[in-house]
């Protein structure tokens, strides 16, 4: 049997004077909002999976921690704990971000099974909400998929989101990563928002970095949206 945890008190009181400065600093951003601090000795991802037994959680916001190597942010395992878990919308939110108001958004689609996980309500929801101007983009390997398929998969994005009177872009590339990077910055997006599969390409690029904590080029915050 393993021995109980060793409980630092001075740990812990360092902990709580952290979350009780944390709730001022957001009580101050943003003072209707209801803010609440716990602390246990749970991992992040348990403590998230008690939470969400009692209550709806309907989204998780997650700092990437930055670096000056050219702008990278690392991706620690609680949060590649979260993304697998594939459980919860989550904000993640690069560290040299700066606060402002989003307007310009990406929707970063993989044509596939759309019909089963593409979150509609949730995206108008958005749209009700923040008055957003919609980039719709995939981008796919040539050959990877069938004419027939294409054209199924397509339609379905068409009659579910034209209108928003979004801008569609359907790019052709190996490096997906890559191109939607290079089109975020083109196009000035202050949002990236992508339903991925459980082991989709985001999800698997996250989950690559579960061991050597994946360097992820981005500057703005990335939303993952759950079906």
């Amino acid at each position: 049997m393993l021995p109980p945890p060793v409980i630092d008190e001075m740990e812990i009181d360092d902990v709580k004077g952290k979350l009780r400065l944390l709730k001022q600093e957001l009580s101050t951003v943003s003072p209707m909002t209801a803010i609440s601090a716990h602390y246990d000795l749970l991992t992040v991802m348990d403590g998230v999976l008690r939470i969400s037994e009692n209550e709806k959680i309907d989204l998780i916001i997650v700092g990437l921690r930055g670096s000056d190597d050219g702008g990278k942010n690392s991706v620690g395992s609680t949060t590649v704990d979260l993304i697998e878990s594939h459980a919860f919308n989550l904000l993640l939110v690069p560290e040299m971000n700066l606060a402002h108001l989003y307007k310009k958004v990406l929707l970063a689609v993989d044509l596939s099974h759309l019909h089963e996980r593409l979150p509609v309500k949730t995206i108008f929801q958005m749209q009700e909400l923040l008055s957003l101007e919609w980039h719709v983009v995939n981008v796919s390997v040539l050959g990877q998929q069938s004419a027939a398929q294409l054209i199924e998969e397509q339609s379905f994005l068409h009659s579910s989101l034209d209108s928003l009177e979004p801008i569609y872009s359907y790019l052709e590339g190996e490096d997906i990563v890559s191109k939607i990077n290079t089109y975020v910055e083109d196009h000035h997006i202050d949002l990236l928002v992508t339903a991925p599969r459980k082991l989709g390409f985001l999800a698997t690029l996250f989950r690559k970095s579960a061991s050597k904590k994946l360097a992820v080029h981005t500057r703005v915050p990335i939303l993952m949206l759950v079906p």
